[in-house]
């Protein structure tokens, strides 16, 4: 498989955009300038190509696909100060993205591209880069706008139970650098539990909250004495977890969600995280979590 003939630095973190030159895909790309302007990153919009085309000379540079040229120019124009290495990989783009993307990076990806049917809500390469990346990766919906949203609050998804610390840790950052309100979301589905027997259940279920919102309380309490400047505002809502955090996202500039490992060797996406980003309208930014000790041992 052919190289880069650019190489990237290998330490500074980037914001890695997928690129197809679909209409779609317009909208990440945007959103990917917006975040390596706001940040001081340096921008690698990358192309995948499947079939082996050379250009001549028998040159690979990215500047020689058009699409990449464009980015380049505009990003040129418009945010002088920012460094872009737009690169074409001849494989396919999932392993194409993930292959570019380090731990540090933001991978950033559109939520439909030229490879996604029509009836589907999202792009397969959209799901697998997000379920795989090592780092934190933004799945942005067809025709968003950073600049429509500035100003609204960022969401973010917890669970106090398997807590995820660097999910807060995105959303803090986030919030501190928009100077905007952080929502720390977390939902509790109690129907199952009542429709069992609602009478013997009730003050279980009562115990199970007044537990869950001290816990709640504990985990976002390091966060904010680290981060003073924010506004935190704690919600907790009865019912199923994607569809709160999609009713709420109405509204807001991103959602913020975590990812753990699977306990069989592999990373993936769970139902929460699936089904949020099938139906947002927001930016869903993906954050890996470290594996359990009970995972890696089994």
């Amino acid at each position: 498989m052919d190289r880069p003939v650019r190489p990237i630095p290998p330490l500074e973190p980037r914001v890695v955009v997928g690129v197809d030159g679909s209409e779609p895909n317009r909208a990440a790309v945007a959103y990917a300038i917006a975040e390596a302007a706001a940040s001081g990153r340096p921008l690698v919009p990358v192309g995948a190509v499947q079939h082996l085309v050379r250009h001549a000379e028998d040159a690979l540079d990215g500047r020689h696909w058009s699409v990449l040229a464009e980015i380049e120019r505009q990003v040129a124009a418009e945010h002088p100060e920012v460094s872009t290495v737009p690169l074409i990989e001849f494989d396919h783009p999932v392993p194409a993205l993930l292959g570019y993307a380090d731990v540090e990076d933001l991978l950033v990806v559109g939520k439909r591209g030229l490879g996604g049917a029509r009836r589907l809500l999202v792009g397969s390469t959209a799901m697998r880069v997000a379920g795989r990346s090592l780092g934190t990766v933004v799945v942005v919906p067809p025709g968003w706008s950073t600049a429509e949203h500035q100003g609204e609050p960022v969401i973010v998804g917890v669970d106090p139970d398997s807590h995820c610390e660097p999910v807060l840790h995105v959303g803090f950052e986030r919030a501190l650098r928009d100077r905007v309100e952080l929502v720390v979301l977390h939902a509790v589905n109690l129907r199952p539990v009542l429709i069992w027997d609602p009478t013997v259940n009730a003050p279980l279920v009562r115990d199970g909250q007044e537990h869950s919102s001290v816990d709640l309380e504990s985990v976002v309490k390091p966060l904010r004495e680290k981060y003073p400047r924010v506004r935190v505002t704690i919600e907790r809502d009865r019912g199923r977890a994607a569809g709160i955090l999609l009713a709420r996202s109405i509204g807001a500039q991103l959602i913020v969600l975590g990812r753990r490992h699977d306990g069989r060797g592999t990373w993936g996406l769970g139902p929460v995280a699936r089904e949020v980003i099938h139906h947002a309208e927001v930016p869903v930014a993906v954050v890996p979590c470290p594996a359990d000790r009970d995972d890696r041992d089994r």
